[in-house]
């Protein structure tokens, strides 16, 4: 089984690719693609990102995470079947991990009530 380790890649680079302004609209475009579990973390990190409570440290790992999955040059591209989300999700994953303690209800309150605004209500846990 394939397996990503999201640890061997240096995710600050990516940072110039988050751009809160747009990064919205560019995951609701792709949120269909991408899956629910996916866009979910990526909208809980970017609440936390908005969150006064997080420290500019915290920001920059979700920028970099967030910049990581908008980004054209992927680990793993986007277009390979199966494969091609793994490493987008790893990475949220981590990310996810690293900033926890800033990811409250309110954040995830937000983030579901974006991902109930793009996708069928009755399919969110």
């Amino acid at each position: 089984m394939f397996q990503f380790d999201p640890k061997s890649v240096d995710i600050t680079m990516y940072e110039g690719y988050f751009a809160e302004n747009t990064f919205l609209a560019k995951l609701k475009g792709d949120s269909k693609k991408l899956g629910d579990k996916i866009v979910y973390d990526a909208l809980k990190l970017y609440y936390c990102h908005k969150s006064q409570n997080t420290p500019a440290t915290e920001k920059s790992t979700i920028a970099g995470a967030l910049g990581y999955l908008v980004s054209p040059y992927d680990a793993i591209p986007d277009s390979m079947p199966l494969y091609g989300t793994a490493d987008d999700a790893a990475i949220l994953s981590y990310a996810l991990k690293s900033v926890s303690l800033y990811v409250g209800n309110e954040v995830e309150v937000m983030a579901k009530s974006k991902l109930g605004e793009w996708f069928d209500k009755t399919s969110i846990k």
